[in-house]
């Protein structure tokens, strides 16, 4: 794993401020700088692999 690899992970957008989006895969809730994260618009978002891991997304 390299730590630039983009995944996408299935979740439902709870929240979302000027920095973050809260965004809940059914089972964990995290909240993921915007920075780090794209709403694909189709029910997934795209985020780096290492924070979808560190935030138990995965």
């Amino acid at each position: 794993m390299k730590k630039h690899d983009i995944i996408e992970i299935e979740a439902e957008k709870l929240h979302e401020t000027e920095r973050a989006i809260l965004i809940s895969d059914g089972k964990t809730k995290a909240w993921i700088s915007k920075d780090h994260i794209q709403n694909n618009e189709d029910g997934t978002f795209s985020m780096p692999e290492w924070i979808a891991l560190d935030k138990g997304l995965i």
